[in-house]
């Protein structure tokens, strides 16, 4: 049994190695995924500041 110790971290490492992987390959017009979602989130925060910089409608 002695031999198993340290089999959790070493799959561990195996699995965070593979998301990392998947993550950072070019997957469209040379961007990964990490890429894309930064560029989405802020294609999001800009419509969401400019929305909230509105004035209110008058009722």
């Amino acid at each position: 049994m002695r031999s198993a110790t340290g089999q959790a971290s070493v799959e561990y490492l195996i699995v965070c190695g593979a998301l990392i992987a998947a993550l950072l390959t070019p997957i469209k017009d040379d961007q990964n995924v990490m890429e894309i979602c930064v560029q989405a989130l802020r294609d999001w925060y800009t419509a969401f500041a400019y929305t909230k910089s509105l004035p209110d409608l008058p009722l």
